[in-house]
């Protein structure tokens, strides 16, 4: 079991739909992370949104058994990105420059952006993380993989250190920082992960992503994770059923 044991807008690819009698865009419900328009009602809050409660590939879910293979490799190619972070209500989000990559299975997956989970949306037999980082790779032809790196407290994330200079306490407009940041330094060095196939963890939660969860965290100082804690409360999807999927893993869970 990995060290950590105490407890990433998610993504958002809410599509404009044109109804067929009408040019008017669609604009997707409101929803949260509690009350009426909180998980268990996503499904009936917009009919866009019905994949949430009907689907039977859902993400998060919750790591216990997986089964031990030899999996492909990540190929990761990042590079620096400016800083454009976002408070969307529901996480902070950075934008990413396009030229960064990863390589799985044949396929290229450009990373469009990254963002932060409290506490942890995936949980290891039953436990949740501190929180969570999504970066979330997009192909050319539509398709999502979702790269999550646990976080736990320890020494100060360096790499981060400009973006917590600056994140944002309150919903509002992208804002520029005149700083950089790379995604190399927010992957472990250890690339043991667990993989399946799953969802969006946020409305419409659209299935066919792929999911890589490292096995290995990386570490945010106290101070670091408290900010975090502070401007996101609790912004994670609970756990849902496996509904007969595999997971697949290069690394034994102890």
């Amino acid at each position: 079991m990995p060290r950590w044991s105490r407890a990433a807008a998610p993504v958002m690819i809410l599509l404009s739909l044109v109804s067929p009698l009408s040019a008017q865009a669609h604009h997707p419900a409101h929803w949260t992370y509690s009350g009426a328009a909180g998980p268990a009602h996503w499904g009936s809050l917009d009919p866009a949104f019905a994949r949430c409660s009907m689907g039977h590939a859902q993400s998060p879910i919750d790591i216990s058994a997986p089964k031990t293979h030899t999996l492909p490799g990540l190929l990761l190619h990042y590079q620096e990105t400016r800083i454009s972070v976002v408070n969307n209500g529901h996480t902070i989000q950075v934008a990413y420059d396009p030229g960064s990559s990863l390589e799985l299975e044949g396929t290229r997956y450009q990373l469009i952006q990254f963002h932060f989970h409290t506490p942890s949306e995936h949980t290891f037999a039953g436990k949740h993380a501190p929180a969570e980082l999504h970066l979330v790779h997009r192909s050319g032809d539509g398709r999502l993989a979702v790269i999550g790196v646990l976080l736990q407290p320890g020494q100060e994330n360096a790499a981060l250190a400009p973006l917590w200079q600056h994140l944002p306490a309150v919903e509002g407009p992208a804002r520029h920082i005149d700083a950089r940041v790379n995604a190399q330094d927010l992957v472990p060095a250890q690339h043991t992960s667990y993989r399946y196939e799953g969802s969006l963890t946020t409305p419409p939660c659209t299935e066919g992503v792929k999911w890589i969860v490292m096995t290995t965290p990386i570490t945010l100082s106290e101070q670091q994770l408290d900010k975090l804690r502070t401007i996101l409360h609790d912004d994670s999807r609970p756990v849902q059923q496996l509904d007969g999927r595999t997971v697949t893993s290069d690394a034994i869970l102890r």
